[in-house]
């Protein structure tokens, strides 16, 4: 067994930037465990937060977040149509859905940070039908919006080996690298800038770690990575000045599985960081927030 390895607590008085979370964000009913919404913003900007990405997956986050961000000054949101939302959201819906999320990003291009979450998730299409529709969305993504001038925060998640399509076992997709490979190359084919791509809770193949931020993109590390070593050894190698920190919140808990997360807790991404690094934890805040703050053209002060 794996000896465990213990990262140190997140240092007194680090400021924070969560690069992307999901407040507010449709609850499992069952769920007690989180503050309220505003709670957790206020405990993020009371605790070192000097500023909040929250982003959507569809409409209806998008509505919630519309209410939440209302008169606030020290967060903002990205506009994602994500993978798992291709898959999941029922024909006779998807396509109002679709055209209404499309009319909102066109019309309100000056309001929002960026596109995103977007991409590929060949966890939640298993089957080649489903994944070359997830492809064929984010294509049209791509084609409306390359021109707006806005940035792109992408959630791309390959085929574990156990979720290889059976019945087409040689395809490409099956491939451990299979959806990072399709968005690279879609990337590629749009002429997207890679300084205007960030990957949100990136999550390899390893060697992508070291790989994309020498072409120019943003890898997000989530607060998971200080208690699993998957997270961390991804980007062990990737610079720092590549480098934002994100909570997925209310998933990707510094130590458990589930939706109990919180913008807060960012600062284990810190943690994770600095001992991968072997960098003071002041000093990976400064840089991950510099980073954020260029990639999203935001204005903080901290």
């Amino acid at each position: 067994m794996p000896k465990k390895i213990n990262v140190p607590e997140p240092e007194e008085n680090l400021k924070l930037i969560d690069a992307h979370c999901h407040l507010p964000f449709p609850r499992p009913k069952s769920n007690d465990k989180l503050p309220s919404d505003e709670q957790q913003y206020r405990d993020f900007l009371n605790n070192g937060g000097v500023y909040l990405v929250t982003s959507s997956i569809d409409n209806n986050t998008l509505e919630l977040i519309l209410k939440f961000v209302k008169d606030k000054e020290k967060i903002g949101y990205t506009c994602g149509w994500a993978p798992q939302t291709v898959t999941y959201t029922p024909e006779t819906l998807y396509n109002r859905e679709w055209k209404k999320w499309v009319e909102f990003i066109k019309q309100n291009q000056e309001k929002y940070l960026a596109i995103g979450e977007v991409g590929l998730d060949f966890h939640h299409a298993k089957t080649l039908e489903k994944r070359e529709k997830q492809v064929a969305e984010l294509k049209k993504i791509f084609e409306i919006s390359v021109d707006f001038n806005k940035p792109y925060v992408l959630h791309v998640r390959n085929a574990a080996e156990h979720e290889f399509d059976q019945d087409h076992p040689k395809h490409r997709y099956n491939k451990n690298n299979g959806a990072t490979k399709e968005v690279l190359d879609l990337i590629e084919d749009f002429h997207i800038d890679p300084k205007k791509v960030m990957w949100h809770c990136f999550s390899g193949p390893d060697e992508y770690g070291l790989i994309l931020p020498k072409q120019g993109y943003t890898l997000s590390v989530p607060s998971s990575a200080y208690g699993i070593n998957k997270w961390r050894r991804v980007t062990k190698n990737s610079p720092l000045p590549s480098l934002v920190t994100e909570t997925d919140s209310y998933y990707q808990h510094p130590y458990l599985r589930g939706p109990v997360n919180v913008p807060l807790n960012v600062k284990y991404s810190i943690a994770a960081i600095a001992f991968t690094h072997n960098v003071p934890q002041h000093e990976v805040s400064q840089i991950t927030i510099e980073n954020a703050r260029k990639f999203f053209n935001i204005n903080v002060s901290f």
